[in-house]
């Protein structure tokens, strides 16, 4: 995988979780501004702390939904994770905070991929294949339930 699909991934990721947080898909409020001054107080040197927390919260929920033994935007095998992790802390992405620029970036990464208005989970996938077409899946999936106001959750075996 290389670096630009870690970096589409992780800019994924921030999309989903601001606009699903806005959508009210989790029950979160890591990206209002008394939350990460808090989080910056509470861990004053973690660059991006929210984005960690906010990620690992959204895990949770996701993994309700498709099961625990499942590949999802928000769970991926240990090396993705890691240069996931890893780019994270490089860069600062306080621009996707905004519910436009989130929406904007999926618009961009789904590359008007059409999907079907499926609620709930959907394979779309296996682990094994992760390239830029599951990207661009993830973008489409959550974009489309962005813009039809109902929830997703894409997963790979």
């Amino acid at each position: 995988m290389t670096k630009e699909n870690i970096n589409n991934l992780l800019l994924t990721r921030i999309a989903v979780a601001v606009l699903g947080e806005s959508k009210g898909w989790w029950k979160t409020k890591f990206f209002a501004s008394s939350s990460k001054s808090f989080l910056d107080y509470v861990y004053p040197r973690s660059k991006n702390i929210q984005y960690t927390v906010a990620f690992d919260a959204i895990k949770s929920v996701v993994d309700e939904k498709v099961g625990p033994n499942n590949f999802h935007l928000f769970r991926l095998s240990i090396n993705y994770e890691e240069q996931i992790h890893h780019q994270l802390g490089l860069s600062n992405f306080e621009e996707y905070l905004s519910i436009d620029k989130s929406r904007e970036l999926l618009i961009n990464l789904s590359k008007n991929l059409s999907v079907d208005e499926a609620k709930g989970p959907k394979n779309i996938g296996n682990i094994n294949d992760l390239d830029d077409d599951l990207i661009q899946a993830f973008a489409a999936e959550y974009l489309k339930a962005d813009e039809k106001d109902y929830e997703t959750y894409p997963y790979l075996n």
